[in-house]
Formats: structure tokens, C-alpha cells, sequence
């Protein structure tokens, strides 16, 4: 009901009660002949008439201030806030509309902050891929020209030709690596958990990374304290070894040792890997498993700061979680994997 309406309601049913009153009061002197009581009961029946306007106002001034409280609940959800315009202590149904608001804002924040933080994500994926292509197009382009110029010796060209090939391949890896990240930000693999032995799923990865290690000189030792099987993705789990195996390798000098063991204890089984690599700062142990961090001490390899975050990605997607530590003369990166006991 719109305003006029609502006034229009009020003057016919004033107008109404005012001649129901004098008909009454009509009545009352017809048939009792007697002013005083006819007196008594028009006091009476304007006193019941004063007593209503006011009742009317009173209530008219409770429901105007209903309804800016109502607006500044409103106002809540529009500005997404959290504060309480009503009582939270009584047990009235606007306390009950205004938890619900509350509640509601407090989901529309959240999700404010994760839209935020998902376009946050977005940019700086966009600038560390840009500045990762960088390199490799400006050797392309600028070694191709050099190539196309023509009248270089034989030796140059050959040196030239490498390293558009090793350009190449750089972009090959990044592609094929932010193609593997996306895939498992993104939720598109659905990582296949399956009741099967770790201890193979390990060693197909030593498989994978053995011929990088023999050419480098570096040995690769591998314990076991006896099967474990739990719940796991396979491919993605070696992938995550592969990873680690794979930056040990990279960083290790010619006649190192890394060695790999798998254990159980408790309610975790454990992956480690260990090198005798320069030992990484603390400082440094949290941002390794970022997108792209390259470390004080990486700068003299080629790498692209991907493998350590999709192993720890890929762990903690399964509910296991990742750690370094120092161990002697050198790094141990854990997998931990929960063992289902059922």
C-alpha cells in the first residue's frame, strides 16, 4: 500500500468512527432520556477517539522507525558490512532477519576477497609469464636476424643455431609446464586416488630422472623400510618426485650423492630427498614452493621456478603436505601422504 493510500485509509476510518460515535451518542440520549449519562458516554467515546489518534501516531512512529532500522540493514548488505542495527540479544524476528543479513554479508565479503584475490592471481600469472617468454623470443628474434643477415662463419652459425634450438626448448618446457600448473589450478585434472603401492610409484620416477643424473655424475640412492600402499594419484605423485629429483639433480655438483628413502610412521608416509647441494637459507624455504621463485643461489641454472610449486600442488592436493629442512651438508624436501587406515 502506497502513502496516499494509506492516508486516504486513515480519514475514512476516522470519518467513520466519528459518525459511528455520534450515532451512538444519538442513540444513547433517545433511549435513556438522561443528559448526564448521555454526557458521560459522549467524554467517553471522545476520549476512546483521542486515545486512538494517538495510538495511530505512536504507531505510525514505531513502524517509520522500523523501517529506517530496515534500510540500514539493507544499507549492511550494500556495503557488505557486519555491524548490528538491531539487538542481537532479544529473540525478536527482525534480531533473527538481521543474523541472517549479517551472515549473508559475511559470505559476500568472502567472496569479494577470493574475486579479488583470484584477479590478483591472474596478473601476476600474466606478468611472470611474460617476463618468463622475455628471454626466449629476444634470442629468437635477435639470433635468427643475425642468421638471416648471412656471411657468418661456419663455427658462429653452429653457435647461433644452438641457441635458437635452446630457446626453443626453454619455450617447449614453459608451455608444456604452465599447460600442467593451469590444468591443476584450474580443477580440469581430477587427480585419480587410487589404493596402490607408493614404493612403485617412487621408483618410476627415479626412472625418469636416472639417465639426468648418470650424465651428470651424480648418484642417486634409494632405501625403503618395506611397502607402503595408500591412497594416491600415480602419474601425479611421480610427477612430484620427478620435480624434486629433478631441481636435486640441477643444483648438484658432478660425484654428488642424493639419497631417497620412503618410510612410513604414524598416520604419514614420507618421500625424502636428500642432497648435499648448498644449503638454501631459512629465509628462503617458504617462498621456493612459489610460482617462479628462483633463489639467491639458482641464478647460475637455467630453470623456470615451476617444479618445487607443482610439487608441493600436487601434495597438497591429496592432503599431504611439503617441507624442507637442512639436513648435514645439505637440503631434505619431505612428502608427507596420509595413510588411509580403512
Amino acid at each position: 500500500m502506497d502513502k496516499d493510500k494509506y492516508k486516504k485509509t486513515i480519514y475514512i476510518t476516522s470519518i467513520t468512527y466519528a459518525v459511528f460515535m455520534a450515532v451512538f451518542t444519538i442513540v444513547v440520549f433517545l433511549w435513556t432520556k438522561d443528559k448526564v449519562l448521555t454526557v458521560i458516554v459522549t467524554s467517553g467515546m471522545t476520549f476512546l477517539c483521542f486515545l486512538s489518534y494517538i495510538l495511530h501516531i505512536a504507531d505510525d512512529m514505531y513502524i517509520s522507525g522500523i523501517i529506517i532500522q530496515l534500510a540500514d540493514l539493507m544499507d549492511v548488505l550494500l556495503f557488505i558490512d557486519e555491524h548490528e542495527i538491531f539487538p542481537g540479544s532479544e529473540d525478536t524476528v527482525l534480531s533473527k532477519l538481521q543474523s541472517k543479513v549479517v551472515k549473508l554479508s559475511k559470505v559476500l565479503k568472502n567472496k569479494s576477497r577470493q574475486e579479488e584475490q583470484e584477479h590478483e592471481n591472474i596478473k601476476r600469472l600474466v606478468s611472470d609469464i611474460a617476463h618468463q617468454l622475455k628471454t626466449p623470443i629476444a634470442n629468437l628474434k635477435m639470433y635468427s636476424s643475425f642468421l638471416a643477415a648471412g656471411n657468418l662463419p661456419e663455427s658462429t652459425q653452429k653457435e647461433y643455431t644452438d641457441i635458437i634450438c635452446m630457446s626453443v626448448e626453454r619455450l617447449n618446457f614453459l608451455s608444456e609446464n604452465i599447460i600442467k600448473v593451469s590444468r591443476l589450478e584450474s580443477g580440469i585434472i581430477q587427480l585419480k586416488m587410487q589404493n596402490q603401492c607408493l614404493n612403485e610409484t617412487v621408483l618410476k620416477a627415479v626412472k625418469d630422472i636416472y639417465t639426468k643424473a648418470f650424465q651428470k655424475g651424480i648418484e642417486i640412492k634409494y632405501t625403503e623400510t618395506g611397502k607402503i600402499k595408500l591412497k594416491h594419484d600415480k602419474n601425479w605423485t611421480a610427477e612430484a618426485v620427478f620435480n624434486l629429483l629433478d631441481n636435486a639433480v640441477k643444483y648438484g655438483k658432478k660425484g654428488n650423492t642424493i639419497y631417497l628413502s620412503i618410510r612410513s610412521f604414524g598416520m604419514f608416509a614420507e618421500i625424502a630427498v636428500k642432497d648435499e647441494n648448498d644449503i638454501i637459507p631459512y629465509e628462503e624455504r617458504n617462498n621456493i614452493f612459489m610460482r617462479f621463485y628462483r633463489g639467491k643461489n639458482s641464478s647460475r641454472q637455467e630453470g623456470l621456478g615451476i617444479g618445487l610449486y607443482l610439487a608441493r600442488e600436487i601434495t597438497v592436493k591429496q592432503g599431504g603436505y611439503i617441507n624442507i629442512k637442512q639436513s648435514g651438508n645439505g637440503n631434505t624436501f619431505s612428502i608427507m601422504l596420509y595413510i588411509d587406515a580403512k
